[in-house]
C-alpha cells in the first residue's frame, strides 16, 4: 500500500537522486590519490563573476589560484552581459551625479516590506545580505583599483521593463559578444567585457591560470571530512588529481540549460524554451551536483519572475550582437513599441495585454500568460508601416531562419505560419483600435496607437528564455556550502548562480565570490 507519507518519501529521493544522486553523496570520495596532478591553495569552478569574484579577491591575499573553466569561453554569462551593473549604497557615481543614499539606506530599501523588488534580498541569508551590501557600495571602487572603466553617469529610472532600478556603466575598447543595451560613445562600449577582461588580466598579472575546457566533477576530502582537493575533466579525457590546500569554490553558474532540473524547480520551464547564454555558455548544473555529492543541498531565491525569464524576437540566441558568431540578435521589440504589435499564439489567438511593462495590474505578468499557451510557441504580429518605422527587418542576419515570416495578406500569414485564427484576430484588434477600447484583454486605450493594416504583414517568434533559475547550493554567511544539518563543509564554498537563497546578478556574483575568498584565505 502506498501511503501519503511514503509518496513523499520516495518523490522526494527520486528529485534529489535527479541533482546528483543520493548514493553519491553518501560515497563522496575520501580516497587520497597517491600523486596530485596539480597543486594549489585555491581552486576556483568557473571564470564568470562570481568565480573572478573569488579568484581576485584571494590571489590579492596572496593565495595561489587555479580557474577550471569548464567551458570552451572565458567569461561565463558576464562577458557578454549588457555591462550595466546594479550597485547602490553610496558608489563613487552616485556621489558623482549627485545622488545621496548611504549602507544603511540601501538596506532598508532592501529589507523594505513594501518593496516588491526586494523580495529575494528580505526571504536570503540576512548575515550573508548585511555583508553584501557593504560590499555592493564599495564596489566600484575596487573594480576600478583592478582595471575596469565605468562611463560617467547613470541609468537611474531602469533600462528597460526587465531591468528597473539604478545601473552603473562599464566599457570596454570594442564591443565584444554581448549586445550593447546602452549606445556606445567616444570612450567605448558598454558590455560585460568591461568588468570581465580587465578582471583576467588582473589575475593573470598576478600568477593566476585560467585552464579552458576542464570541468570540475567532484571534490577530494581528507579522512575528517575537510575539502582539500577536486577532481577534474580534461578536455583529452584524463581526470586530473588537483590539490587546494585551502579549499574550493564552487562558481560554475547555474541549470539554465538543463531541462530536466530547472523542470524540477519550475514546470514551465521545458523543452521549448532556450537558455541565455548558449551557445557561448553552457550552464549545465554541474557545479552544484559537485556540492551535492560532497553533502551539501539546494535552496531557492525569492527572486521576482521577472528575473527568471527573458524573451527575444526572431532569434533563439540571447543578447548577441550584429553577425556574431553566435547568433542573430533579433529585432528590438521594447517599451512604446509595443503599441503597433500585437502578440498571438500557435492558433493565431491573442492571449494578452500588450503593454512592456511588469506589473499589468491584472494579478499576472507576460510570462505568465506566454507560458500557458500551446507548446509555448507566440508570435509578434505587425505591418510594414510598423517595420519601416522601427528599421527592423526580418531577413539574416537580423532574424534567424525560420523565426521571420513575411506576407502580403494575413490569410497568407496565417498559413506560413500554422496560425488558423490570425486573420479574424487582426481584424478584431482593429476593431479594437477604432474603437479604443479592448474588450478582450483590457488594454489601454494610449497603447492602442494604430491598425494592422499595411501590406506586407510580418509574424517574428517571440523566443522564451530562461534566464535564471533562483535556486542552488545553501551557503552560510560567509559563503561556505553548508549540509543537512546547516554546518559548513570544511573546506567548500559556493557563490553565483551555483549558491542560493541569496539572489544573483553580475555583480551580486562576484560578490558573494568577494566574501567567500575573504573568509577561505584568511582562515
Amino acid at each position: 500500500m502506498t501511503t501519503r507519507r511514503s509518496f513523499l518519501k520516495t518523490s522526494s529521493l527520486t528529485a534529489v537522486a535527479g541533482l546528483g544522486g543520493v548514493a553519491e553523496a553518501v560515497f563522496a570520495n575520501t580516497t587520497l590519490p597517491s600523486a596530485w596532478d596539480l597543486s594549489t591553495e585555491i581552486v576556483v569552478a568557473g571564470s564568470g563573476p562570481a568565480g573572478m569574484g573569488a579568484a581576485v579577491t584571494a590571489i590579492d591575499n596572496n593565495a595561489k589560484v587555479l580557474i577550471f573553466e569548464k567551458g570552451k569561453n572565458y567569461g561565463g554569462c558576464g562577458v557578454i552581459s549588457a555591462g550595466i551593473l546594479k550597485l547602490e549604497g553610496g558608489t563613487r557615481s552616485q556621489k558623482a551625479a549627485g545622488i545621496q543614499d548611504s549602507v544603511e539606506q540601501y538596506y532598508k530599501r532592501l529589507t523594505n516590506p513594501n518593496e516588491d523588488l526586494s523580495r529575494a534580498e528580505r526571504m536570503g541569508n540576512q548575515e550573508l545580505l548585511a555583508k553584501k551590501v557593504e560590499h555592493t557600495a564599495a564596489f566600484e571602487d575596487w573594480a576600478i583599483n583592478h582595471g575596469v572603466k565605468f562611463r560617467p553617469g547613470l541609468t537611474t529610472a531602469g533600462v528597460d521593463s526587465q531591468h528597473p532600478g539604478m545601473w552603473h556603466h562599464v566599457w570596454w575598447k570594442d564591443g565584444g559578444e554581448g549586445r550593447n543595451m546602452i549606445p556606445p560613445n567616444k570612450d567605448g562600449y558598454v558590455t560585460g567585457a568591461g568588468l570581465m577582461l580587465p578582471l583576467k588580466e588582473y589575475f593573470e598579472s598576478k600568477g593566476g591560470r585560467i585552464y579552458l575546457e576542464h570541468k570540475v566533477t567532484s571534490v577530494i576530502k581528507d579522512a575528517n571530512g575537510r575539502v582539500i582537493g577536486v577532481e577534474v575533466l580534461s578536455p583529452n579525457g584524463k581526470i586530473l588529481k588537483v590539490l587546494a590546500t585551502k579549499g574550493v569554490v564552487l562558481a560554475g553558474g547555474g541549470f539554465r540549460g538543463n531541462v530536466p532540473m530547472r523542470m524540477l524547480f519550475d514546470a514551465r520551464m521545458t523543452k521549448n524554451m532556450i537558455a541565455t547564454g548558449e551557445p557561448f555558455v553552457f550552464q549545465d548544473g554541474s557545479a552544484i551536483k559537485v556540492g551535492v555529492k560532497a553533502g551539501g543541498f539546494m535552496v531557492r531565491d525569492g527572486n521576482r519572475p521577472h528575473s527568471n525569464f527573458r524573451r527575444k524576437f526572431g532569434t533563439i540566441h540571447y543578447n548577441f550582437p550584429l553577425n556574431s558568431p553566435y547568433g542573430a540578435p533579433g529585432l528590438d521589440v521594447a517599451g512604446n513599441r509595443w503599441n503597433q504589435i500585437i502578440f498571438t499564439n500557435k492558433n493565431g489567438d491573442r492571449f494578452v495585454q500588450e503593454v512592456d511593462k511588469w506589473d499589468l495590474g491584472t494579478g499576472y505578468n507576460f510570462y505568465d500568460l506566454a507560458l500557458a499557451q500551446p507548446d509555448q510557441l507566440i508570435w509578434t504580429i505587425f505591418d510594414d508601416a510598423t517595420a519601416k518605422k522601427y528599421r527592423w527587418s526580418t531577413k539574416p542576419p537580423v532574424c534567424e531562419e525560420g523565426l521571420a515570416f513575411d506576407a502580403n495578406t494575413l490569410d497568407e500569414l496565417g498559413k506560413l505560419t500554422n496560425q488558423p485564427n490570425l486573420a479574424q484576430t487582426v481584424e478584431r484588434y482593429n476593431n479594437f483600435v477604432d474603437t479604443k477600447a479592448d474588450s478582450d484583454f483590457g488594454r489601454p486605450a494610449a497603447t492602442m496607437t494604430k491598425k494592422i493594416e499595411k501590406a506586407p504583414f510580418h509574424a517574428v517568434r517571440c523566443v522564451l528564455a530562461v534566464h535564471n533559475i533562483s535556486a542552488g547550493l545553501a551557503i552560510n554567511g560567509d559563503g561556505q556550502v553548508i549540509d543537512i544539518d546547516l554546518q559548513p563543509i570544511p573546506g567548500l564554498y559556493a557563490a553565483g548562480e551555483s549558491a542560493g537563497g541569496i539572489g544573483g546578478g553580475v555583480t551580486g556574483s562576484m560578490i558573494v565570490g568577494q566574501i567567500a575568498a575573504e573568509h577561505l584565505t584568511n582562515n
